[in-house]
Formats: structure tokens, C-alpha cells, sequence
């Protein structure tokens, strides 16, 4: 009962650091989490998405094609709270919770396993308490990642298969490819060395396998029209220059041999593929700045995992290294193969793409602490040093990440619609600039737009960069770049820019009116608009 009690208060603990203002924490709304809330808003209202297609398992979406499931799993939320962003975020949140739940029922595999002599704090309770006040896991579970869906369910579904649930294991191992793109990878990755490690019957596997595969048919047959996507995401797309070839080629005195065996493309590339991966494993990545390629990815001055936890991870590693059984195998394995999909990327680091990494981590996280307990006043010193390090993370998230941050989270957009609302009864046309991104779904989302109006009066255009495509007209709606001196003469219209695009030393028409500016929360310039009457 006490330990039932214990774990259900780090399950609230949990869920409580994961609902506190998250509608306004981040501050700011994402293009893909607008995305995400307004086409579980149009399945609701019609059966279709903002394309008008008819209950899709893709979605074609700006920037990419969106593995369906938390659209779905977002519709009951946005059906009972409205679409805003709170609506948006909870099914993430609720994700997130039930992932505390989900490592401490898979940790409790292990504890008989490991073998700890006096051991007075239980393993899979600690797992899960260092799991609830998680930085990486707490970020996750509070924007609208698919990402988090998809360790939910590649977490639970390795759980069930260590139960010899096959079926029920195949079942949410493909429905992690229907929720998150980099589950294309990592899922398979992880099923061969569940595989390898337990060496299950093979005549065990057949059927749950045909249903696995009877999952991914909707994924497989999408791969051909996500090809131009994948390559823009892909670090093997992006080669070096001619020039910067040709230099190295002059270094060599043109030895074409020397080139290939030292500094071919392949060599290059590989090179990349390397310092990405290892860049997941840095101290910088783990404890110091998390994605520092992506400011909206982590929070300032903080990494992914605690200061202290460098104690417990290291003790923990130790602990399950010399277990040497097919758990701590299975945990190794993971922790090596989760920074795999972000390895092949274009960016040289990500805390979205290796987000599975903290599932092994808080695993060992846990053992580590409970070795630390063995001795009462070690205990007390760590949970007290644990919990200043957990209270300053919570300061710099809720408090200063707003400020630091915000402007990666988009925050002007909201404001600007509600004044362009305000006015634009007044005028026949607004111009919005698109420098920030796709200002459209904003448009969308804040306003609630019917999808039957959005599907007869937008206009798309391709691209060059293997997307979708871009909107640039909807309603009364143009999308573009400002370019004030050539369209200082266009009436009747709103015009939404940055200061750059309306520079302060060309306002000085005498019909044009300041209708507001809106700022980033640091005091920087946001968004701008101004009316031609």
C-alpha cells in the first residue's frame, strides 16, 4: 500500500509540472502545434483535414507529412475545451504522465535482476521520480510533440513485449510509425535488438509481425511522395561546395588517390555523422545547454538531465554493466541506438529527434540513487542537492525561459491576429508577412476559420524546398514579404511586417495609420502593422 501510495503522489507530482499554465508555458504557439490543433479542429467539424482529404493517416502539411495519430488523439480535447493552445497541449501532457507510469512498471523487470545488497529505496520507484521531474521529459510532455506520443508508445510497447505480449507489442510499435517520423528509424532499430537480446520463438513473432506489417502499409505507401522532405532533412544531402573541394584538391596537388582515401564525400559525411552522434552523449548536451542548435528545443542555462544526476548516472552505469543481464543489455542497446535518427539529420544536435534517450537514462538514473541510499546521510545531502537543482530548473522554465527564449516560440502571432481582427472590417485587403513562417495556420487557428471556407478560397504555390508547398492567399488574406516601397500605394489594405519591412522613417504618409506593434516578452520588435486607407 505504502508503495502504491508513493507512486501515485510521483505520478501527480508529475502531472502537475506537466499541466501548470501550459497554455502559456512555453509562451508562444509553434507553426506544427497550430498545425496539429487545427486539423483536429477540421476532422471535428467535417471528417477531413485543411486539404479537404477524408480521415487521412498522413497529413500534408506545411514544411511536411505529418504521421497522423496525435492529430486524433488531439480531437476529444479540442471537442470539450474548444481549439487553443491548452487543447493542443494536453494530449502531450497526459503522455507524458502516463509515461511515469509506464517506466515504473518496466523497471520493476529489473529489480530482482540487479542484485543491490541493502538496498532501502525501490528502483522502479526512483526511476519513476527522476523520470516526473525530468527537464528533457518535462519539456517534451508540455508543446504538442508527436515526438512524446511516440516514446509513450515505444516504451509501452517494449514493455508488453517483455511480457510476451507479441500482439499487443506489434500493435503500439506500429502505431509509433502513425504518430511520429523519426519512429521510422529507432522503432525498427529497437525491435532487432529486443529480438537479439530475448531470442524469442520465431513462430511466436509471425503473426504479430504480419500485423506490424499491416500497420505500416499506410506509412510505405506515403514514402514516395515524402521523398523531397526526407532529403531536405537528411545530412547526406548537404555537400560540400565546389569551391571548397577544389581547394582541398589544390592542397593535394590534384592526387586524386590522397582524395579519396582522406578527404572523398563519403569520408565527409561520415565525419558529420560521427560528431552528431556524439554530440547527444557531450556533457554540454546532457547537463549544460541541451540543443544548442535549437533554442525552442530546452531551456536556458540548463541541459536534459539534472547537475547531480552526473553522480547517479555514472554509479547507475557501473551497477548495470556489471549486472550483465538482458535487461541492462536492452537499456545499453537503447541508449546507443536513440541518438541514431538525430545522427542523420541535418542538424548538428536534437533533443526532439533523440528524445528516446531519456527512457534508458532516468533507468539508470534510478539504479544509481539506489545505490546512494544505502547510506542515510548521503541520501538526505543528494535528495536535498536534487531538489535545489529541480527548484532552479523550474525557475529558469517558468520564470526566464519566456524571456530568453520566446521569440523562437513565435509569441507575436497571437497578438497581431487579435488586432488585425480589430480592424479589419475596415480595409479590403491584408498583407502578412511571411518571414517569420507560415502565418496562415495562425490565421486559421486563432480564428477558428470553417475548413470549407479555407479549402474554396486558398491558393497554394510550390516550393523549392520539397514540401508541400506554401499558402499565400486566403480570403482577404495575402502571404508574402513586405516590400513597402513598391506596395506603399496599395489602399485600403493592412500591412503586417517586421521593423525592417516598415522602416519608422517611411511611415509618414498621410493616410496611413499606426494600428499597433507588438513586441517579443524580452522588449524586442515582434510585428508591426499599419493601414492605407
Amino acid at each position: 500500500m505504502k508503495k502504491f501510495t508513493t507512486l501515485l503522489l510521483i505520478i501527480v507530482l508529475g502531472f502537475l509540472l506537466r499541466i501548470y499554465k501550459l497554455d502559456v508555458r512555453p509562451l508562444g504557439f509553434t507553426w506544427d502545434e497550430a498545425a496539429l490543433g487545427y486539423n483536429a479542429y477540421s476532422l471535428l467539424k467535417t471528417g477531413r483535414d485543411e486539404h479537404a482529404q477524408r480521415f487521412p493517416v498522413v497529413f500534408k502539411s506545411f514544411g511536411d507529412y505529418k504521421p497522423g495519430l496525435y492529430i486524433y488523439f488531439t480531437v476529444p480535447s479540442v471537442k470539450l475545451l474548444s481549439l487553443n493552445e491548452f487543447s493542443t497541449r494536453l494530449p502531450s501532457a497526459i503522455f507524458g504522465t502516463l509515461l511515469i507510469l509506464v517506466v515504473y512498471l518496466l523497471t520493476c523487470k529489473i529489480e530482482n535482476l540487479l542484485k543491490i545488497e541493502n538496498c532501502k529505496l525501490n528502483i522502479s520507484l526512483a526511476s519513476a521520480a527522476m523520470l516526473a521531474v525530468n527537464p528533457w521529459a518535462i519539456h517534451f510532455s508540455r508543446g504538442a510533440w508527436e515526438a512524446n506520443a511516440a516514446l509513450l508508445l515505444t516504451t509501452l510497447a517494449t514493455l508488453l513485449f517483455l511480457k510476451r505480449k507479441y500482439y499487443f507489442a506489434a500493435l503500439f510499435f506500429g502505431l509509433t510509425f502513425l504518430t511520429y517520423q523519426g519512429a521510422k528509424l529507432f522503432t525498427p532499430l529497437l525491435i532487432i535488438s529486443l529480438v537479439l537480446i530475448y531470442k524469442p520463438v520465431i513462430k511466436n513473432l509471425f503473426k504479430p509481425l504480419l500485423l506490424l506489417l499491416l500497420l505500416l502499409l499506410p506509412i510505405l505507401a506515403g514514402f514516395a511522395t515524402q521523398s523531397g522532405r526526407l532529403k531536405v532533412y537528411s545530412v547526406f544531402s548537404y555537400t560540400r561546395s565546389t569551391s571548397q573541394v577544389a581547394q582541398v584538391v589544390l592542397q593535394d596537388k590534384d592526387n586524386k588517390t590522397i582524395f579519396f582515401l582522406f578527404h572523398s564525400e563519403i569520408l565527409d559525411q561520415t565525419r558529420g555523422v560521427i560528431e552528431r552522434y556524439l554530440n547527444h552523449l557531450s556533457p554540454r548536451f546532457l547537463f549544460i545547454d541541451g540543443d544548442w542548435s535549437n533554442p525552442r528545443n530546452s531551456t536556458p542555462f540548463y541541459g536534459y538531465l539534472h547537475y547531480p544526476e552526473i553522480l547517479t548516472m555514472l554509479i547507475g552505469l557501473v551497477v548495470l554493466i556489471k549486472s550483465n543481464n538482458k535487461f541492462s543489455k536492452l537499456l545499453l542497446m537503447w541508449l546507443v541506438l536513440a541518438p541514431v535518427p538525430s545522427a542523420l539529420s541535418r542538424d548538428i544536435v536534437s533533443g526532439v529527434r533523440s528524445l528516446p534517450m531519456v527512457i534508458p537514462l532516468v533507468i539508470i538514473s534510478g539504479i544509481g540513487l539506489g545505490q546512494i541510499f544505502k547510506t542515510k546521510f548521503v541520501a538526505v545531502c543528494y535528495s536535498l542537492l536534487l531538489l535545489l537543482f529541480t527548484v532552479y530548473f523550474l525557475d529558469l522554465y517558468f520564470v526566464h525561459y519566456p524571456f530568453y527564449f520566446a521569440k523562437y516560440w513565435l509569441t507575436p502571432y497571437k497578438n497581431t491576429i487579435e488586432l488585425i481582427n480589430n480592424n479589419i472590417d475596415s480595409y479590403k485587403r491584408v498583407v502578412f508577412t511571411n518571414t517569420l513562417g507560415q502565418p496562415y495556420i495562425f490565421v486559421l487557428f486563432y480564428n477558428h476559420i470553417d475548413p470549407r471556407l479555407f479549402w474554396t478560397s486558398s491558393n497554394y504555390i510550390a516550393n523549392s524546398v520539397g514540401d508541400v508547398g506554401e499558402v499565400v492567399k486566403f480570403g482577404k488574406y495575402v502571404f508574402m514579404p513586405v516590400d513597402w516601397p513598391a506596395q506603399r500605394g496599395d489602399t485600403s489594405t493592412i500591412f503586417v511586417g517586421n521593423q525592417y519591412e516598415l522602416p519608422d522613417q517611411d511611415m509618414n504618409s498621410i493616410n496611413l495609420v499606426r494600428l499597433g506593434e507588438v513586441f517579443h516578452p524580452d522588449g524586442s520588435h515582434g510585428l508591426r502593422l499599419i493601414g492605407l486607407k
